[in-house]
């Protein structure tokens, strides 16, 4: 079967790139027995044009033709082509999940052509790889009108859509996978450099002079590489959201590196890298945001913790109507954790612990009930009469009240009064001294905030005051449990009485009180009364 391996070189520039491609693409021609054809000249409006008419003729001599633009390489090591698309298939890649607005060049191509297509699949082809088969020659037929569309690309996929329509099951695409046409635009979604890919195509890039610089570093570190292309993916997670948002981000994280990308590399962006500090010793980087700055030439799969109402996530799930670890782990995974992996993890030390003991005044931190009135959004702002009652009855009832928190602009803690048997570490402990703090005390009273989320790392009590979100979306996986340990006390949750339909155009907003907040609190008896029972083991 005679069979040859084609590309295009016409321009000075091109010929600059194509003197540092061609040998490779000639030993790839070789080692698969073709021959190897370069179109050098160009009498049509583009050489994209006379790309399109040399392979129409050319199919009249050759039974099958592997096309190749000149700004690619070919690993040594790249399989023949022809032995993985079957005789009957053409072979491209479809760049529509990966390139925007592409579509358009194919409508604009279909209007230019009077090309009318009933069933468009969605895809668009590009044509800098493809394997075509003596079969496959009028899809190559130039038209009459040379018309710009994306190059040439618009009407060979308006064409090859239209002719799909038609032959139904007698044409066929066989999808090449990226790795035989790796192009700049799958960086942000594969993560791993383009060497890793059998072969490059340097479509999608600043301008030429960039790409032959880059192709000539390029072929220089394959001779250097000497066939080990054993390169690692390099994830870039950013934790967004608040403290709790992020702590609930930790076992998602940590699962990631031990089951998903164990030998890969993971960057991590925080506002609190305090949280993940003990993932260093799993090699995950760690910055704070604005400590970081890109590798050179690094392709990173960028991936956000909690996505914004711009994605397509925030359209199919809502994070006030699922727990955050299970919200973080389809965004950043797409899947959810195995309950006994979500449990957080977090770290302190003896200095930390040590501050603790200066701020308490040397306390028995075993005995402490810890209360925390949070302030953020209005549905989870208690009145403070209410908190100030809580704390009042517990410290009557001979309860060590330990008040926690630390204000900042738009969120913190209810100013509340204290007695002198109280102790007041608002404001004066760092993160992970509230780390160790929440660690060692009996138990934590708090509305659905970050120091509910903190206990959840150990084995403290919890008793929880929600409001706008259910227990069930709050509480910590502890031991696969989210009651462990934990109770949750309310007359009634505000979370039923939001407008939670699909059809609704702005999704949940519950960031208001839809009524009297003491319809929705407990009575303070019954938060004294489980306190004394959890202090007194009863």
């Amino acid at each position: 079967m005679k069979v040859a391996v084609v590309t295009i070189a016409v321009g000075d520039i091109y010929k600059k790139i194509s003197n540092l491609t061609h040998p490779l693409l000639k030993k790839y021609a070789d080692k698969i027995k073709a021959d190897f054809i370069v179109i050098n000249e160009s009498s049509l409006s583009s050489p994209h044009w006379e790309k399109f008419n040399k392979i129409y003729t050319l199919l009249n001599d050759y039974e099958r033709i592997i096309y190749l633009d000149s700004d690619i390489i070919v690993r040594d090591d790249c399989p023949n082509l022809f032995n993985i698309v079957p005789k009957s298939e053409i072979g491209l890649f479809n760049e529509a999940p990966f390139t925007s607005q592409r579509h358009l060049s194919l409508i604009d191509s279909c209007k230019a052509y009077d090309i009318k297509l009933k069933n468009w699949n969605g895809r668009y082809y590009n044509t800098g790889v493809m394997v075509v088969s003596r079969c496959h020659k009028q899809l190559f037929k130039k038209p009459e009108k040379e018309i710009f569309s994306f190059y040439e690309q618009g009407y060979f996929n308006a064409i090859l859509s239209q002719k799909l329509e038609e032959a139904g099951n007698e044409l066929a695409v066989f999808e090449l996978p990226y790795d035989f046409n790796r192009m700049t635009c799958m960086d942000q979604f594969i993560g791993i450099h383009r060497l890793a890919s059998y072969i490059v195509h340097y479509a999608g890039y600043p301008s030429l002079e960039f790409v032959l610089n880059l192709i000539n570093a390029d072929i220089s570190k394959l001779e250097l590489l000497n066939s080990r292309f054993d390169f690692k993916r390099n994830i870039l997670i950013e934790v967004q959201g608040g403290l709790g948002d992020q702590i609930c981000a930790e076992p998602v994280v940590r699962f990631m590196k031990k089951y998903v990308y164990k030998l890969d590399n993971i960057t991590l962006l925080t506002h609190f890298p305090e949280v993940f500090e003990h993932l260093k010793l799993q090699d995950i980087k760690v910055f704070k945001y604005g400590e970081f700055k890109r590798e050179f030439d690094t392709p990173y799969y960028n991936v956000v913790s909690l996505p914004g109402p711009e994605t397509i996530m925030w359209s199919c799930v809502s994070n006030l109507l699922c727990h955050s670890v299970d919200f973080t782990s389809m965004a950043l995974l797409r899947r959810t954790l195995p309950d006994i992996d979500k449990q957080p993890q977090l770290i302190y030390d003896s200095k930390d612990l040590a501050e603790v003991i200066e701020v308490t005044k040397g306390v028995n931190l075993e005995k402490l009930v810890l209360v925390h009135a949070g302030r953020h959004w209005e549905s989870k702002t208690f009145p403070t009469e209410w908190w100030q009652k809580v704390i009042d009855k517990l410290d009557s009832e001979g309860l060590k009240v330990c008040l926690i928190g630390a204000d900042e602009k738009t969120r913190g803690v209810i100013e509340l009064k204290t007695s002198a048997t109280m102790i007041d570490t608002r404001n004066l402990l760092s993160l992970k001294s509230l780390f160790a703090l929440i660690s060692k005390a009996k138990l934590l009273i708090s509305n659905d905030s970050a120091p509910i989320h903190i206990a959840g790392a150990f084995d403290n009590n919890i008793i929880l005051i929600p409001t706008c979100k259910h227990p069930d979306h709050i509480l910590p996986y502890r031991k696969g449990n989210k009651y462990y340990k934990a109770v949750a006390l309310y007359k009634k949750l505000m979370c039923f009485e939001y407008n939670s339909q699909p059809t609704s155009l702005y999704g949940v907003l519950a960031d208001k009180t839809p009524g009297v907040y003491y319809d929705y609190l407990p009575n303070i008896k019954d938060v004294v009364d489980e306190s004394l029972n959890i202090i007194n083991g009863v």
